[in-house]
């Protein structure tokens, strides 16, 4: 927030600030209240990116992690994360319906207004993508099959997967655990290896088909990224995981974990 504070004192209007509710990384959560208050005072714009943390609203356990969200101009939800939809269901919310205009600009060789008077679909409008379907309904059903309280206890459920299986590696002499998980998302390592290994592991579990785990560079390291998001996964899951995970370090470049 200081740093940010500097750069709206320093920098030329208008301005727009994007600030993020759930790191593709590690889920963090910048603090928006902070960031809000600011561009407040310097009437710059803010939009929130919560592509991976805007799930956490369904839950009353964890929506307050996202207090400040609702002071954004502007908010994106990618709910094929802690929504549990298709890839393409991603949403835009805005709290002046005028920043929807560009949605309804009208180009001949789209929606022609002799065209559309003589019934032809509108494509305009209906999805940011244009020509590619809205897949609103899917959401729409979702939450008319489990409502907020049932999608609630999904995240609920995934985030505590997520603080289990950190204990775990927290507590294996040969795991580095990076920090504790902000919403679903663990960072680890092999303890004492190098970040060779570290790709080394991750690939071959994926390519054997043992395990699907992402990557991360942060503080200069490369980190194995377990993103919890399956409501199912139980303790012996995430038990067999660093089993895995172990046995495959040893594997590599014959490191072996203290």
């Amino acid at each position: 927030p200081a740093a940010l504070e500097e750069a709206l004192s320093r920098l030329p209007g208008p301005l727009l600030v994007a600030a993020t509710a759930g790191t593709t990384d590690a889920g963090l959560i910048d603090p928006l209240p902070e960031i809000a208050a600011r561009c407040a005072a310097h009437g710059a714009r803010l939009h929130i990116d919560a592509a991976y943390g805007g799930g956490l609203l369904f839950s009353d356990r964890h929506r307050t992690r996202l207090a400040g969200l609702d002071t954004a101009d502007t908010v994106t939800l990618d709910l094929h994360k802690l929504g549990w939809q298709p890839v393409a269901a991603g949403l835009l919310a805005v709290k002046d319906p005028r920043d929807l205009t560009a949605l309804r600009h009208r180009a001949d060789y789209l929606n022609a207004t002799d065209d559309t008077e003589a019934g032809l679909p509108d494509l305009l409008g209906r999805s940011l993508r244009t020509t590619r379907r809205p897949d609103v309904l899917k959401l729409a059903v979702t939450l008319k099959t489990l409502g907020r309280s049932g999608l609630a206890t999904l995240v609920d459920q995934v985030c505590a997967r997520a603080r289990e299986f950190a204990a775990l590696v927290d507590e294996h002499p040969g795991f580095d655990l990076h920090a504790r998980p902000v919403i679903s998302t663990v960072l680890f390592r092999p303890a004492g290896a190098t970040d060779d290994t570290v790709a080394a592991v991750r690939r071959a579990l994926l390519t054997d088909g043992r395990a699907v785990l992402g990557r991360a560079r942060l503080d200069g390291r490369l980190w194995l990224k377990a993103t919890l998001l399956n409501p199912a996964t139980g303790p012996a899951d995430l038990a067999a995981l660093l089993h895995l995970a172990a046995r495959q370090a040893t594997l590599v470049e014959g490191h072996t974990p203290r």
